[in-house]
């Protein structure tokens, strides 16, 4: 591990410098003691039948929907190796979890009764697509996986609708001559060749499908140009979707900005939708934070705030006074909650890939950074209060709990079809990377899935973190040292006195 010889206790600050990234400093890490919450992660005592991650997900009558996403750990990085993202780690099962029975149930795509074509099987196999929930309705862009008709790896130009109650119905129980395809449909328009982005929508406002890159051909590291060819789209692609549950087509509108902006070249980052209180009313946007990878290699830093009709914006990352985030930059399992009565929004980010970390040392915990961007298992949660500052803080018994490595993954080699690696026997378990969090339909939300933070009394379970990646090392470019997570965690925020307001 090349870390930084820069220390600092968690309470004390110095700036820390590091070229490659979008900054030379990161803003202050404080400790949660001013935040008017905790979160704690719990292991449950059931898990996936076999881990994913990099997946996409729907929640529906207290039913949790998986499709897509990859049944390996992390990606091999050799050269010129066409088995970096190896296509027989491509998850071609749709998983549906019953998480108050505890019961899971899956379907392979590839199911006789399924009625879908090799080419759909593809679609729905991707990697890092995006995805939304609108109604019963799952809507997914592009994601990177096989092209059975030409054996190769691309980025993809589909627009999937998946009527969410249908394939579950298709997956636990279906009807006689029910198809995985009655409940499927597709267009196609080189607008959704994204992946390692973020789609959403904020209330009537388009469709909004946020940054992130197309990538075809076999990835290697350094990446071959030609064949490979690469390109972020470095900015906020715009979309009306129309569908009335069977005929489906959209209509562009320009992206924003009109030129691509280096500065929103990012892909796997965490965007999260977010309220803010403007003159009483509520506002619905998004924040898209971090990501990776700046033109020598390093983090993003500056946030970019993204208006609910797609404007983006993002503060001058020269001004001492502009937030520049230091920890969980890569894409992680994260959930957003927001009060009223302060006109605070938090945003909450479980484990996965950081810059910056916090390790226990003789001196104290002490803040070290390091350029390879490690597995973390932190937690952290951006503040931004009612005036629109940024702080970040450390939630320091907010990180997953501890799980030893075995010798072999738990990855059951008969589904996933290929040898258990072997990993790292006995180390601490480094989780959230490639992750989600699904949040229980009971606990009160505003339409765009932020939680209503004044409305949390007491210790509460908000959701349940699933799968991902878990690395049993902090830094590795071998895949025998990492595994797709089976393992499903409890996610409790438990409200806290405010020091100094005599308050919860």
């Amino acid at each position: 591990m090349k870390i930084c010889k820069f220390l600092i206790l968690l309470m004390a600050w110095s700036a820390v410098v590091w070229a490659d990234n979008q900054t030379d400093t990161i803003s202050r890490v404080h400790s949660d003691k001013s935040l008017p919450f905790r979160v704690r992660l719990k292991k449950t005592h059931y898990k996936l039948p076999n881990g994913i991650q990099s997946y996409i997900h729907a929640e529906y009558h207290n039913k949790w929907l998986i499709i897509t996403g990859r049944i390996g750990g992390l990606h091999g990085f050799v050269t010129d190796s066409e088995d970096n993202f190896p296509t027989k780690e491509q998850n071609t099962t749709v998983y549906v979890v019953d998480p108050v029975n505890k019961i899971t149930f899956s379907r392979s795509l590839k199911d006789p009764t399924s009625g879908l074509t090799q080419e759909q099987v593809d679609l729905l196999s991707v990697t890092a697509a995006q995805g939304y929930r609108h109604d019963d309705t799952l809507y997914i862009t592009g994601g990177y996986g096989l092209n059975s008709a030409t054996g190769g790896l691309d980025t993809k130009n589909a627009l999937t609708a998946i009527n969410i109650p249908g394939l579950i119905s298709w997956v636990i129980e279906p009807s006689p001559g029910e198809t995985a395809a009655q409940h499927i449909r597709q267009i196609f328009d080189d607008i959704f060749k994204v992946t390692g982005g973020y789609m959403n929508q904020a209330g009537e406002n388009p469709t909004l499908l946020i940054m992130g890159h197309e990538f075809n051909g076999f990835y290697s590291d350094p990446i071959q140009i030609p064949p490979v060819f690469q390109q972020y789209t470095e900015q906020v692609r715009r979309f009306y979707i129309n569908d009335d549950g069977v005929n489906l087509s959209i209509t562009p509108i320009s992206s924003l900005p009109a030129i691509p902006d280096p500065n929103y070249r990012r892909r796997d980052l965490n965007v999260a939708p977010v309220i803010s209180k403007v003159d009483d009313q509520l506002k619905r946007s998004f924040v898209a934070l971090s990501g990776v990878f700046t033109l020598t290699d390093g983090v993003w830093t500056v946030p970019v705030e993204v208006a609910g009709d797609g404007t983006p914006f993002m503060a001058d990352p020269t001004l001492p006074s502009t937030f520049k985030q230091g920890m969980n930059n890569y894409d992680c399992a994260s959930f957003g909650m927001f009060s009223e009565k302060t006109g605070s929004m938090y945003i909450v980010l479980l484990g996965g890939m950081s810059f910056g970390f916090f390790e226990e040392t003789k001196e104290g915990l002490q803040f070290k950074t390091d350029s390879e961007i490690p597995f973390i298992s932190q937690t952290t949660t951006i503040k931004i209060d009612k005036s629109g500052n940024y702080t970040q803080h450390l939630m320091r018994h907010g990180g997953f709990p501890e799980i030893r490595s075995q010798k072999f993954s738990p990855v059951n080699s008969i589904l996933c079809g290929f040898p258990k690696p072997q990993i790292k026997q006995g180390n601490p378990l480094l989780l959230g990377s490639e992750s989600e969090v699904f949040l229980l339909h009971k606990v009160p939300k505003y339409d765009n899935e932020v939680l209503k933070l004044d409305k949390i009394k007491k210790p509460t379970v908000i959701g349940y973190v699933l799968g991902g990646i878990a690395s049993t090392l902090p830094n590795t470019n071998t895949q025998a040292d990492s595994f797709p997570s089976p393992y499903i965690f409890k996610v409790i925020v438990e409200p806290v006195p405010v020091p100094g307001c005599g308050c919860k």
